[in-house]
């Protein structure tokens, strides 16, 4: 694992702004993870960059801006039949309230969350914090649904947008902000600058409009975590869901902070994200996960031997030929850490999960007018990983999930997961494992018969860390 140290539009696939997102991730992480993060630069020394004052207006305007523009490209440039909006369809909305949309899955569970986070950078470029660009994030939604579109607005949407857009968002802030250097010049300057808002259009539009792109300026110390860690995987995928896929696949990991090593001061000060790649399956991106932490509190740091309890944001998006699950949830962990002597740790976690909306694969559903279930749970999940930091020799994920159904087949979900990961160092930087996964899902339903299905998964790869 390469690392570093110092001291939405609905009823539309998520198409371009899922390769869009991820494929901009690529280049944005060479250049990271090869930038010493912990290199003195004399310029820098004694002077700290002033906060960006809190601009409300700014952005309450760029946020209905962000939602006036798409709804006008919807409208006169793709003739969008449900864009055609007038005060007959907002006394409708407003009339009426939500509903749950019958949009495809990765549309909603995968694009929404993209469009909502470009709401949360607009707020966060003007100033405001986690907490604050997350009420601007609610906000936009709740415009887009209310007065974007011809049809009722989606109470799923409203939380996949909202809380989507949040983790989406910070994610895609935090690692620009690692791209940018406001002491750099010439094509250095430019490549950054590029690179971030290739990553974060909403900032980079603001920063080239304030002339903030190419003005000489000291850089922000919170835009740089104390840690950073990149890794890639890819190799064989098997999945056998009746009839075995045989694909291959691409993973990228990020790890941003630390928070068994580093203060969390505030959210997502650390965080871990991770999307792959498939060869065969109908879209680009087949996984994609953020678990964030929000706070935490220390309950033993002393010695080689650190305990913490801390409160969590999990974002979860799994869309494969053989099932669907993904959804936004906020929960509370309990952490260890053993660290060696010679610099070998053992790390343990305990997560319980409160699933705020999450959909899951359901054959009964398009009886009832769409092709999955939706509705809150919770989960509880156990993972433990050995090895030394960032690169994990050994490590084992297992979560049971309970979910029922509001919006759907009417019933119960019983879901179980596990992973067993074994990546051992070849030579320098590469290293070679596989892994073994399994999902289970036992559906209980009112009125069919229960089902049952379980799905393994078995991966060979090279890995670059």
């Amino acid at each position: 694992m390469r690392h570093s140290q110092r001291g939405g539009v609905r009823r539309q696939a998520p198409g371009w702004r899922t390769a869009a997102l991820l494929m901009s991730l690529l280049p944005s992480l060479a250049w990271s993870s090869s930038y010493p993060l912990d290199a003195p630069r004399l310029e820098d020394e004694d002077v700290t960059a002033p906060p960006r004052p809190r601009q409300f207006w700014w952005a309450l305007g760029e946020v209905t801006g962000i939602n006036v523009a798409v709804w006008a490209i919807d409208r006169f440039v793709l003739q969008k039949e449900w864009a055609r909006v007038d005060l007959d369809a907002w006394r409708t909305n407003l009339k009426t309230g939500f509903i749950w949309d019958k949009d495809d899955f990765a549309t909603n569970q995968f694009a929404h969350p993209y469009h909502g986070s470009t709401y949360f950078n607009a707020a966060r470029d003007h100033g405001f914090g986690y907490w604050g660009a997350a009420s601007f994030t609610l906000l936009g939604s709740a415009q887009w649904e209310l007065f974007g579109e011809r049809e009722l607005p989606s109470l799923n949407d409203l939380i996949n947008t909202t809380m989507g857009g949040w983790a989406q968002g910070e994610v895609i802030y935090r690692l620009s902000s690692m791209l940018l250097d406001q002491r750099e010049t010439g094509t250095r300057r430019v490549a950054r600058e590029v690179s971030a808002g290739l990553l974060n259009p909403v900032r980079g539009i603001n920063r080239v409009v304030r002339g903030d792109a190419w003005r000489s300026a000291p850089t922000p110390a919170e835009w740089q975590p104390p840690v950073f860690a990149s890794l890639v995987r890819s190799g064989y995928l098997n999945i056998d869901a009746g009839k075995p896929l045989n694909q291959f696949f691409a993973e990228l990991d990020l790890r941003y902070g630390d928070a068994l090593r580093f203060p969390v001061k505030v959210p997502f000060d650390a965080f871990t994200m991770g999307v792959q790649f498939t060869s065969g399956e109908s879209r680009l991106i087949s996984n994609a996960e953020v678990k964030a932490a929000l706070a935490v509190l220390p309950l033993v740091n002393g010695g080689n031997e650190r305990v913490l309890l801390g409160a969590f944001q999990h974002f979860d998006f799994n869309d494969t030929q053989a099932y669907e699950f993904g959804g936004q949830a906020l929960g509370a962990g309990l952490m260890y850490r053993y660290l060696s002597r010679d610099g070998r740790e053992l790390r343990l976690a305990l997560h319980l999960r409160g699933l705020v909306l999450a959909g899951i694969s359901s054959e009964y559903a398009e009886l009832v007018g769409r092709d999955y279930d939706y509705g809150p749970g919770l989960g509880f999940h156990f993972e433990a990983s050995y090895g030394r930091w960032p690169w994990e020799y050994l490590k084992l994920h297992a979560g049971t999930t309970w979910l029922h159904t509001l919006n759907g087949a009417d019933g119960d979900h019983l879901v179980h997961e596990g992973t067993l990961l074994l990546d051992l160092p070849l030579f320098g930087n590469l290293g070679l494992g596989a892994s073994f996964s399994f999902f289970e899902r036992n559906s209980f339903f009112r009125d069919f018969d229960t089902i049952s299905r379980g799905i393994p998964q078995v991966r060979v790869f090279l890995s670059v860390h």
